[in-house]
């Protein structure tokens, strides 16, 4: 694939890559191009690097491109943007999912009405678009996280907005169906390992019962016996007066 990451004075391209080395001064990025970008550390905020247990190989991140020359590899930084926001939205991703798709469709989804639709029947759903062939979103529900990527595969090839958000309904119906079913079955597993048990509860203690008879007759012996000295003291007492 052909270098696609470029920067101009007046836009500023997004990027979502995967690290692939770590060192001392800088990160290499693997940003879905025909060779890695580099994340120098003064690239963060305040220089401040995420921990090697935090930040490492195969983490994902969130950039954008600061310099692309022919004779150099791609630079990326993860600085804020806008000095006046509390929260610095560029750096590790650690929650939601990951697509990597085709430049066709990132282009799509950035003019997209699909994501207005979804912004407004799905809780807490969050997108990045990028220009390098990566789609970072997050939503309530993993079932949710589920439907939507394949309503954004589907939107590749399918414009008719009205058909994908069906689909995408059709498909939350359908896995909750399947999550209804999953619960149900361990439901019942979990009352017939009840039945098991109580069922073993009482064959051991048959068990014990049999393997103990001199006890229970011990036990009947001595209430036989106690009966017959009461029976024999009073007819003792009776033959006396």
């Amino acid at each position: 694939m052909k270098q696609v990451i470029l920067r101009d004075r007046e836009i500023t391209f997004f990027v979502i890559g995967i690290v692939i080395v770590r060192t001392p001064d800088l990160f290499l990025v693997d940003i879905n191009s025909i060779e890695s970008a580099i994340l120098p550390i003064p690239s963060f905020d305040h220089g401040r690097l995420p921990a090697r247990n935090t930040m490492n190989r195969l983490s994902v991140v969130y950039a954008y491109v600061v310099r692309t020359d022919s004779w150099t590899q791609t630079e990326l930084s993860c600085q804020s943007i806008d000095r006046s926001k509390k929260r610095n939205d560029f750096g590790l991703i650690e929650q939601g999912n990951i697509l990597r798709c085709s430049l066709v469709l990132c282009e799509k989804l950035q003019r997209s009405q699909l994501i207005n639709q979804l912004n407004r029947i799905i809780k807490n759903f969050r997108i990045r678009i990028t220009k390098n062939g990566f789609i970072w979103y997050v939503t309530d529900t993993i079932n949710s996280m589920i439907a939507v990527k394949n309503i954004l595969y589907k939107h590749e090839f399918e414009n008719n907005i009205d058909f994908l958000i069906k689909l995408y309904n059709e498909l939350m119906t359908k896995l909750q169906q399947q999550d209804d079913s999953l619960i149900k079955v361990k439901q019942q597993q979990q009352q017939q390992q009840k039945q098991i048990i109580v069922k073993k509860d009482v064959e051991i203690i048959k068990t014990e019962q049999q393997k103990n008879p001199n006890a229970v007759t011990r036990l009947l012996y001595g209430v036989i016996q106690s009966i017959l000295d009461k029976i024999i003291d009073d007819i003792v007492n009776n033959e006396n007066r």
